[in-house]
């Protein structure tokens, strides 16, 4: 009489794949259509495109460019599924399950970068006042001089980000921070607070304090 140690639903409990989606991009040793058996076999979701709430991207060799480009946008809202190679399959398939699993529930973690600047950065060009309607975070290491100079433009700015904040005024020392791959403090702040939000979609426009120090002198009344 044979006697099987697990049935084939504790076997899916345990692996990291359970209730997990998982997505296949590139070209791999082991056919596709093998690799999605398998997966299947473990309990795996599989998805033909990397999308939000994906657990798993499985890369290869010679990822499409469209698929890098949507792994960096959902990188860039803060949707990082867990990067896996094939090596890293055939551990798993091998019953290392341990350093791969990965939380059910999928978890915004934005990780601000210099891009997140330069894409969404203010533009101080044209006749129009940029900062008209805006609502203004700024940074507690910005100089609270802003407050006053700010209110008698009639711009509103505050310590505090809420879904009611349209721009994001960060230090010069922030700024050059995210030009050197670093973070600090009110970077971590603002991930946090995007992080907590419902938020699909990181929005902000940013600027920096000395960017917009120069647009309040340049644009001042003159006597």
């Amino acid at each position: 009489m044979q006697y099987e140690l697990f049935s084939d639903a504790d076997f899916r409990q345990e692996s990291p794949f359970a209730q997990r989606s998982v997505c296949l991009l590139g070209t791999f040793r082991t056919a596709s259509r093998t690799l999605q058996k398998r997966l299947h076999e473990l309990g795996a979701d599989i998805k033909q495109a990397p999308s939000r709430g994906l657990h798993y991207a499985v890369l290869g060799k010679d990822v499409p460019a469209e698929a890098r480009e949507r792994l960096d946008g959902l990188a860039y809202h803060g949707f990082r599924p867990r990067v896996l190679s094939e090596s890293d399959l055939d551990d798993i398939f091998a019953g290392h399950y341990s350093p791969y699993v990965v939380p059910a529930q999928t978890v915004k973690d934005l990780r601000l970068t210099l891009q997140h600047y330069l894409r969404g950065q203010l533009n101080y060009g044209g006749s129009m006042n940029p900062l008209y309607t805006k609502e203004l975070y700024l940074s507690p290491d910005v100089s609270p001089d802003l407050y006053q100079q700010l209110g008698n433009r009639g711009i509103y700015a505050n310590a505090y980000i809420d879904d009611t904040t349209d721009v994001l005024v960060i230090s010069d020392a922030s700024l050059q921070r995210l030009r050197e791959g670093q973070t600090d403090d009110s970077l971590r702040y603002i991930e946090q607070q995007y992080n907590k939000s419902r938020s699909q979609m990181f929005r902000y426009v940013m600027t920096s304090e000395g960017e917009l120090v120069a647009w309040l002198d340049r644009t001042s009344p003159r006597c």
